[in-house]
């Protein structure tokens, strides 16, 4: 098997990228760690997916092959331990604008979108770009973990919200949600009639040997949900799009699919090829990922722990540090960027005095950030 090279530093200015060509760059040197992307080059099988297309020479409309259902069909059984039917699966080319549309299809002006904070961003802004209520409940570090207020969880359902975004694992806290939290969230929106929209794009990134991902969809008995899965963070191909998206309930699915109609356009060719090869034969790559994060986490959090007024509780899933700062550091976002570090400012996540910082870059690359940070400790 081969062995990938995650040292490596690959240059990707001038490449229309999205993370390291953003103008507000021209003319500075700087390190950018806010998108959720990775700095490694993908798996072989990927590329050579890729050049297959690109021999061929052909670029027309594609459908999804009975071939890649199966798959991802094989590894949501054998990865998360949830049987589902192939008739359950509908395919979309993005995670964001599936939930964008189960919202505008399940919520409505008197039920609106309720999500905990500090969160991804998409999930409180779909609220604002639908004009539908927003209702949030927070967060709460417990026994070295980010898990749900959940007496706040239950005031916030009493409001009466249509659909409940969750986020597992969770971004920006890193929670790989258990079997307690599971079962609780389910009885409350049960209890409450509110549709689960679950965002488990993730669920490949465990850093935390413990940790195992619990699929919310597979309580489907108990209440209806929609849950989205796609291969493109784990195997750092989020440029080229592409979801499954698991809807056991039929009268929901259907009315999902309706919806879908003059929104969602096909799947491109490369998008499925290439979901098919991670799929099939990215484990040897990610097997070599996932250990080269936790040593980037792990760095990262000792170095934390000794500079005073930061902190950061240990992520059990994703390559996205959660990290507060002591207000005695001012403005540390905007000071980092003058320093020539990029990160995303809590706020953009509804969270006050905390950063979010990308660690799936060299390790080299990560020293140079905490050297960045090490420079405005007071």
């Amino acid at each position: 098997m081969k062995k990938y090279d995650f040292d490596q530093v690959i240059d990707r200015r001038n490449t229309s990228s999205y993370k390291w060509d953003n103008p507000m760059y021209a003319g500075k040197s700087m390190l950018p760690m806010p998108v959720a992307d990775m700095e490694f080059a993908v798996a072989d099988e990927i590329l050579e997916a890729l050049d297959k297309i690109t021999q061929h020479g052909v670029l027309g409309y594609s459908i999804v092959p009975d071939s890649l259902r199966l798959l991802a069909q094989k590894r949501i059984q054998e990865e998360y331990h949830w049987t589902t039917e192939l008739d359950w699966q509908v395919w979309l080319p993005g995670i964001v604008p599936g939930i964008t549309l189960a919202c505008d299809l399940f919520s409505n002006d008197a039920r609106g979108v309720l999500t905990a904070i500090p969160v991804y961003h998409p999930f409180h802004l779909i609220p604002t770009w639908l004009n539908r209520p927003l209702l949030t409940f927070p967060m709460v570090e417990k026994d070295g973990r980010w898990t749900y207020d959940f007496v706040a969880f239950e005031e916030a359902l009493k409001q009466k919200p249509g659909v409940f975004l969750f986020c597992n694992p969770h971004n920006p806290g890193g929670t790989v949600f258990n079997q307690a939290e599971i079962d609780r969230i389910v009885a409350l929106c049960k209890q409450y009639d509110c549709l689960i929209i679950s965002d488990e794009i993730h669920a490949d990134l465990r850093i935390h040997p413990q940790s195992k991902h619990i699929c919310i969809g597979q309580y489907i008995e108990e209440i209806p949900s929609i849950s989205f899965f796609a291969t493109s963070k784990a195997f750092n191909t989020a440029g080229l799009g592409g979801c499954v998206t698991i809807i056991p309930h039929q009268k929901t699915r259907e009315a999902f699919i309706k919806k879908t109609f003059g929104y969602m356009p096909m799947l491109s060719r490369h998008s499925i090829d290439v979901m098919s090869a991670a799929y099939q034969h990215g484990s040897n790559w990610l097997s070599q990922l996932l250990p080269y994060l936790k040593q980037n986490h792990d760095y990262l959090m000792d170095f934390v722990n000794q500079t005073s007024g930061l902190d950061m509780v240990p992520l059990e899933a994703t390559y996205l540090a959660w990290i507060s700062y002591d207000p005695t550091w001012g403005d540390l976002p905007e000071r980092l960027l003058e320093n020539g570090l990029h990160v995303l400012r809590g706020e953009q996540f509804k969270g006050k005095n905390f950063i979010r910082l990308n660690f799936a870059c060299s390790k080299t690359q990560l020293q140079e950030a905490c050297q960045i940070i090490a420079s405005l400790a007071h």
